[in-house]
């Protein structure tokens, strides 16, 4: 009985079959004629009967291998088929993707990230969701989203993680109060102003409050706000100043609404990460997307649109969509 091993012998007996000829068919398919004849015999012993017909000017298919020659060609129209569909599906990938920025990300990266993949991923349906880092790194363990920006991330068990680019920390306030202040901060200077902020869950909170107790000191957070949007508002409307990157408030520094100071003592960085859960390392859809959304970053940063500095690591090659 032919089984599913037994399928390539079907290919085989077509080209046979088509050439009319084992010396042509050989040929064909890059082997010898006795390596053909095997197979053909092989076939036969498969379907327990005869297939061809041997005659001074090769060979023809019998009744039997007429029938059998009928469902080899649809076989081999089935397999291009298949292998055209894969291929145009690795050219333009189709499927849902939802990537998690944090806010201070969001405000720079979403019209480029959403245009870039448009035009590269044109069937993909993209989904962006903003949230704090710390809700973001929930929202990736929980399988809400499949790509997540985060800040200063290690890989795990369960995440990989890449990193893309550093960006310095500032003291974002409104002018007028920029105009009292030191040229660089210490931590000093930060406890002696009205902050708002995210709640302690978050990375930029825990960091900056271990600083002030390194100095003896403590913030003075008068408001927190977990909404990146609110939390700049409030800055605006005076109810105190707040630590972002200056990636977070580009258009109010541009328009002069607010002011960035730099922070000296310590000096204030973060690592924007790319993470993804390791059960989706094969999927060839995120990959592209996450090779998309590197591109993106160089280019920001390089056109100095992210304030900030690339990370040179190696990251893992594209995996084979094969």
């Amino acid at each position: 009985m032919l089984g599913s091993k037994d399928v390539s012998l079907l290919h085989d007996f077509a080209v046979v079959c088509r050439e009319g000829n084992l010396t042509r068919a050989a040929r064909e398919l890059n082997t010898v004629q006795s390596a053909v004849t095997q197979r053909m015999k092989r076939l036969e012993d498969a379907m327990g009967t005869r297939l061809l017909k041997r005659h001074s000017r090769g060979v023809t298919p019998t009744e039997q291998g007429q029938i059998l020659l009928r469902y080899a060609r649809k076989l081999n129209t089935l397999v291009a088929d298949a292998t055209a569909e894969v291929g145009a599906w690795e050219a333009s990938p189709s499927g849902a993707v939802s990537i998690g920025l944090p806010p201070s990300v969001s405000t720079v990266l979403t019209s480029p990230l959403i245009e870039a993949v448009k035009t590269a991923l044109p069937n993909v349906e993209l989904t962006v969701a903003e949230a704090f880092s710390g809700y973001l790194s929930g929202w990736l363990e929980n399988d809400e989203i499949d790509l997540g920006f985060v800040f200063d991330r290690a890989p795990g068990p369960r995440t990989m993680v890449s990193p893309l680019m550093r960006e310095e920390l500032y003291l974002i306030t409104l002018p007028e109060t920029a105009r009292r202040l030191p040229a660089a901060l210490g931590i000093g200077d930060l406890c002696s102003l009205s902050l708002v902020g995210p709640s302690r869950r978050h990375g930029l909170r825990r960091d900056l409050e271990t600083a002030a107790e390194a100095a003896g000191r403590a913030l003075d957070i008068v408001l927190e706000v977990d909404a990146g949007y609110q939390l700049i508002r409030q800055v605006l409307r005076g109810v105190g100043s707040c630590v972002l990157a200056r990636s977070a408030v580009m258009p109010e520094l541009q328009d002069g609404t607010l002011a960035a100071v730099p922070i000296s003592n310590p000096r204030m960085r973060r690592t924007v990460c790319l993470a993804r859960k390791r059960e989706k390392s094969d999927s060839y859809l995120l990959a592209r997307i996450e090779e998309t959304l590197k591109t993106v970053v160089t280019e920001l940063v390089e056109g100095q649109k992210w304030p900030g500095e690339l990370v040179t690591e190696q990251t893992s090659p594209l995996p084979s969509p094969r």
